[in-house]
């Protein structure tokens, strides 16, 4: 038997998230997964905004930008007429994140981009494992697998995470269900190459009797994803050809589009399900294994993604012995209701626009492109791309967050740190993107608009004693008063401080004037280095969180 502290099952975009923080953070893990190899087909095409954040910080992020195709804005179609048009580059233009787009960068591009950091860090993918059996109990888990030559061998871990998708036999293994339902219709996707008029830099959706049609530009020479529903006289079990895909065009969109070459296509089913758990005992769950949307807003990847990345920083953070291990618990605490509410938004979006009885009908031709115009205009717009993009993200009900002084300011505990750029001192024109780079946490203090400058110093000097007393990782960051927009953007108009997660998100917000509050917050969650802090006591009531 062989022991390991994580066992990773499944080598999809969200497995290999997850093996590339903890391979950044020194981990003993092992990944497998039952293919041969990644993936070849497209599959899931769009990489979001708030995602991109995340590969940020693993320095993924300019690789895939530089690979993909930006699309800035999503045109409506109903009737043959154009209904509105919803601009993301307008949308992002407030300076609210380095990436106001959404970028098509498919399944196949994010794997082979994750693939790649996961090497450079010396990590590698077993492919052809199956897994054969997981037992688990207070003290680990034991999975049986056999290798591509036939071998089987036992692993001991610490921990499984199962990411092997909507047929999880991880998820199998621990008797969890997958409620939810299939929809009634059938989808079709199909690469082409597609001669049109219209123009290649954007989106387009059209509203048809049968549903819809989705086309997403990809590459730069006329390639575009079309998705739609299948019209029911064609319902069959084989993938459409060229001349199906043709026809359906022909006969149910009215922007005259002609297909030239085929590069894939497919049918599919849409679920929206998900399970009772992310986590039993020392086995969790993530991206589809836990839970599967309606492809509407392309959040299905992206959430696997969110999940890895909050399940992975935790599990660096406990396993290297830097954090208590009751800091898991807050990875099913803070995904398990942003994936019900990606579930719930994605159904009611896919039940809209896709469709077909009569009375509804009516509905979706008046009511979407009036949702849709009223989403475009100048002051709906970065509140649409905002939710689109999943920026929205919050864990203010975590466990794991906490906040002192005055409750109730934005940014909240939990939320995600605002973007903005420095307007003096020595670090005047960068972006809080690149003081917070990498995997650690980062810690913000604001001097506030008009400081005590010997108060300031000796709270710096402070701040700088307490986080080298722990042995996670925590690099503070002195934000000078002459930055009044970062202020005005944190809600820190008097001294503050800000302890921001790997993940990008606020962990603890408190008055700087009281910096206990905040060494009472690090004594919770992180395990002490052999050299203390020199910062009195306090009682632990004194947290709200």
């Amino acid at each position: 038997m062989t022991t390991t502290d994580v066992l990773i099952v499944g080598a999809g975009p969200t497995g290999l998230t997850l093996a590339n923080l903890l391979a950044r953070g020194g981990v003993d893990f092992r990944i497998v997964d039952q293919k041969a190899g990644p993936v070849a087909e497209s599959r899931a095409l769009v990489v979001h905004a708030k995602t991109l954040e995340l590969f940020d910080r693993l320095g993924l992020a300019a690789r895939a930008v530089a690979a993909g195709r930006r699309v800035g804005a999503v045109s409506l179609v109903s009737g043959g007429r154009s209904a509105g048009k919803l601009s993301f580059f307008e949308a992002g233009r407030d300076d609210r994140t380095p990436y106001p787009f959404a970028l098509i960068f498919d399944q196949s591009q994010t794997e082979r981009l994750l693939l790649g950091g996961l090497e450079e860090h010396g990590g590698r993918v077993e492919w052809g494992t199956e897994l054969l059996s997981l037992t688990h109990d207070a003290a680990g888990a034991r999975a049986g697998l056999r290798d591509a030559d036939g071998g089987e061998a036992t692993i001991s871990a610490r921990w499984v995470v199962g990411a092997d998708g909507a047929h999880s036999p991880v998820r199998q293994a621990l008797g969890l269900s997958f409620a939810g339902e299939t929809y009634e219709q059938t989808a079709f996707l199909a690469d082409v190459d597609l001669e049109w008029e219209l123009p290649f830099n954007q989106g387009y959706v059209e509203l048809t009797p049968d549903g819809f049609l989705l086309f997403l530009p990809m590459g730069d020479d006329g390639g575009y994803r079309v998705v739609g529903t299948l019209p029911a006289r064609m319902s069959q079990k084989e993938r459409p050809t060229a001349a199906q895909v043709q026809e359906i065009l022909d006969q149910s969109s009215t922007l005259g589009a002609r297909i030239g070459v085929v590069r894939w296509t497919s049918l599919y089913r849409t679920h929206h399900r998900m399970t009772e758990r992310f986590r039993v005992g020392r086995v969790f769950l993530a991206g589809d294994a836990a839970h599967i949307h309606s492809p509407a807003g392309g959040q299905g990847m992206n959430t696997g993604i969110g999940d890895a990345y909050n399940l992975g920083w935790k599990l660096v953070l406990v396993a290297g012995g830097r954090a208590e291990e009751s800091l898991l618990d807050a990875y099913e605490a803070e995904r398990m209701p942003f994936a019900r509410a990606i579930l719930s938004g994605s159904d009611r979006g896919f039940h809209l626009v896709d469709t077909t009885d009569p009375v509804s009908q009516r509905i979706k031709f008046v009511g979407v492109p009036f949702l849709f115009n009223l989403a475009s205009r100048a002051a709906l717009r970065g509140r649409a791309f905002w939710l689109v993009s999943q920026l929205w993200t919050t864990y203010r009900d975590s466990p794991a967050v906490a906040e002192s002084g005055p409750v109730g300011r934005l940014p909240r505990a939990g939320d995600r740190a605002p973007f903005g750029h420095l307007e003096a001192g020595g670090d005047a024109g960068r972006s809080t993107f690149d003081l917070l780079s990498g995997t650690d946490h980062h810690l913000l203090f604001f001097e506030g608009l008009r400081p005590d400058p010997t108060r300031a110093e000796a709270t710096w000097e402070e701040i700088v004693q307490l986080v080298e007393g722990y042995r996670a990782p925590v690099d503070p960051h002195r934000i000078a008063a002459g930055n009044a927009r970062l202020h005005e953007r944190y809600g820190a108009d008097v001294p503050s401080l800000f302890l921001i997660r790997p993940d990008g998100h606020i962990a603890y917000r408190g008055d700087a004037a009281d910096i206990i509050d905040l060494k009472l917050y690090l004594d919770r969650w992180f395990v002490r280095s052999a050299v203390r802090p020199l910062v009195e006591e306090a009682p632990l009531e004194r947290l709200v969180g």
